[in-house]
């Protein structure tokens, strides 16, 4: 009971994006209630043709009466007499008015019959631009929609901290952005529109009904209780596949976008094979649940059927009894049988409407479970833009943890004055990127404060306090566009030669001449189609271009060669000028200059100072560098070796461990 109370509040409140638009909401209901009404007549014009029929039949040999008296004769002694068609009155009106002020001396009966085709053609005409219009309305009304939750759910998205992207895979997002926000249009819209239709068709065709014959009526209705136990049972069953649907196709979207994203990875370890099998049991999946909702729908749809046919059958049998009664006219029993089926096409309709919303339930549910999410960094209700700061930094006894995790960071102060270089050194996982992830607000501290320019960084708003830092990756990540977009990216106002300065600046426009169509190449998905030196200067013109106050550096020269480190190196040297930076070092002899350097060992400060300060501690600082000085010897050592006896040996990459010095 408590999964279908979710499930209609779920669909009330996805029926609450339409509030903005009720004025269209209301033309297409109004349009709704003409169009139901308008498709049921032309069904009684042609029972009201059929009783024209036989009268002209019964009394076609009185040639001396006139139409009024032929009516009239054929009215006191047609069966059904008591039982009216409800537009008969009002068509053969007008009709005999035609006749009688234009066509007297032509046969009335035969002057109804044209008269009654015209009102047929008519009336369908109507009902098809009724129609027309309420297409138009429909589609773009619920193309609105889907624009408004994609926007709506997008901006939610953008709001989340890192530790959101980290736990969830990137295809299952994705997913819900893009198939589930679509499948909700056609639950909204069409399916609620035509619903709505449908339900005024009903009421419309039962009130016709009623007048026609009760009993008939009432007859025709007691099938409709077992039409909706079965959709419901039906129903409770599809909704739980639906959901399951959806979780496996953001499975598979994510396995997708992982295999597209590492195919150089996939392709490098020849484990296509491997990456072929997990796909098809993916797909497999897909494929199976996708078979079990066609099966459930069409078991569902033959046996609703079978209840409508037996209740046909059983109105075909009675009704026909009281025609031969003459108890109803044969006209009314034309009319009678085909409104059967159209009233219980809105009852069969109710099935199609049922599974549509089991669907769009199955699709809300997780697009508002992202919607639902609280943004965990946000704006504080009287945040303040920060001005432009001239770059004091302090952190002030700062704690952090991931979730339940245990701390990663413990009572870290420092105090930076602006200009200084600040370089993190430690083991891995000592909390160095961490740190840096605190600053811009990508998280925030467990306990503790960090303040710019006096400024705590909570309460100012993030929008102000992330556009006075820019940042400087080891994995850079670039868009799939042009070089010039991608530079300009920190300033879409920069003019082209701001542009080429930044990238001169970062030693970036001479390959960049080089290319195709230079600064308008595009440069591939996370530019693919540059070097991992390239892609560096790239990102380092795009933070030159910033100009940002504080900058943040995760060092990346350590998988480069030599000559494109010391091109990367001084681009770094402008790029760091009269800026407060820190810097994660990976290679301790780039920082020997630094104006402090801060040693963090297991999310704890256990060393600071300068670079001839630390070493003569002896302490960790000490350790560390000692050891990259050895292992770089030792390269050194095999270089010469491998030189003298002239057999090429394979480049080792030694990472963090190959220590070159920058003079800042």
């Amino acid at each position: 009971m408590k999964t279908e109370m979710q499930s209609k509040g779920t669909y009330i409140r996805l029926l609450g994006y339409l509030k903005p638009y009720w004025r269209r909401v209301a033309v297409v209901l109004l349009l709704s209630v003409v169009s139901a009404y308008v498709a049921v007549l032309p069904t009684q014009i042609l029972g009201v043709a059929v009783d024209e029929i036989r009268k002209f039949d019964r009394y076609a040999n009185n040639s001396a009466s006139s139409g009024r008296e032929v009516r009239m004769a054929a009215d006191e002694s047609a069966p059904g007499r008591k039982n009216p068609i409800p537009i008969a009155k009002s068509l053969l009106g007008v009709s005999e008015s035609i006749h009688g002020r234009w066509f007297a001396e032509r046969n009335p009966v035969i002057v109804t019959l044209i008269f009654l085709a015209a009102s047929f053609i008519i009336l369908h005409a109507m009902s098809s631009v009724i129609s027309l219009a309420h297409g138009y309305i429909t589609s773009e009304l619920g193309q609105r929609l889907v624009y408004d939750m994609r926007n709506q759910l997008y901006g939610h998205i953008q709001q989340f901290s890192l530790s959101y992207f980290e736990n969830h895979k990137t295809g299952d997002i994705m997913s819900r952005i893009m198939n589930d926000v679509n499948s909700l249009e056609q639950a909204i819209v069409g399916p609620v529109i035509t619903f709505i239709t449908d339900m005024f068709k009903f009421f419309w065709i039962l009130y016709f009904c009623m007048k026609l014959d009760w009993q008939l009526t009432c007859i025709a209705l007691f099938v409709c209780p077992f039409i909706s136990l079965c959709t419901y049972n039906f129903g409770k069953r599809i909704r739980k596949v639906f959901r399951l649907l959806r979780e496996r196709t953001a499975d598979l979207n994510a396995l997708i976008q992982d295999n597209i994203s590492g195919i150089r990875v996939i392709a490098g370890f020849a484990k296509e094979t491997e990456e072929l099998d997990r796909f098809k049991h993916k797909n497999y999946e897909n494929y199976f649940l996708h078979v079990r909702i066609l099966r459930l729908v069409n078991t569902l749809r033959p046996a609703v059927d079978f209840i409508t046919e037996i209740g046909a059958v059983v109105v075909i049998c009675l009704g026909g009894y009281k025609v031969l009664q003459g108890q109803l006219s044969a006209g009314t029993f034309v009319i009678f049988f085909p409104y059967l089926q159209m009233m219980y096409g809105p009852i069969t309709g109710l099935t199609r409407f049922y599974n549509q919303v089991q669907r769009a339930i199955a699709s809300t549910e997780r697009v508002f479970e992202i919607l639902d999410t609280p943004v965990e960094l946000k704006d504080a209700p009287d945040a303040c833009a920060l001005p432009v700061v001239k770059g004091f930094v302090e952190f002030r006894h700062v704690h952090f943890r991931y979730g339940a995790e245990k701390e990663v960071l413990t009572d870290i102060s420092i105090k930076v004055k602006p200009g200084q270089m600040i370089a993190f050194v430690g083991p891995s996982g000592s909390g160095k990127t961490t740190l840096t992830k605190l600053l811009p607000r990508f998280y925030d501290p467990t306990k503790g404060n960090i303040l710019i320019d006096g400024y705590d960084v909570k309460d100012v708003t993030l929008h102000s306090l992330r556009k006075q830092m820019a940042m400087v990756l080891q994995e850079t990540f670039l868009f799939n566009d042009t070089v010039k977009i991608n530079i300009a990216y920190a300033r879409s106002d920069a003019s082209e030669h701001d542009i080429m300065e930044a990238a001169k600046a970062a030693n970036a426009h001479e390959f960049i001449m080089q290319l195709p169509n230079g600064y308008d190449s595009i440069i591939g998905e996370r530019g693919v189609k540059l070097s991992g030196g390239q892609k560096q200067r790239v990102a380092i013109a795009r933070a030159i271009l910033a100009n940002p106050r504080i900058l943040i550096l995760d060092e990346a020269t350590s998988s480069v060669d030599t000559e494109t480190e010391q091109l990367i190196q001084n681009a770094i040297y402008r790029l760091v000028k009269n800026r407060t930076t820190f810097v994660i070092a990976h290679r301790l002899s780039t920082i020997l200059h630094a104006d402090m350097i801060v040693v963090l060992e297991n999310g704890r400060i256990i060393e600071t100072g300068l670079h001839h300060e630390l070493l003569a501690n002896g302490g960790l600082y000490k350790k560390l560098f000692e050891m990259q000085f050895d292992a770089q010897e030792k390269t050194k050592a095999e270089a010469e070796t491998s030189e003298s006896v002239k057999i090429p040996e394979p480049v080792v990459d030694i990472g963090d461990e190959s220590p070159q010095t920058m003079k800042w």
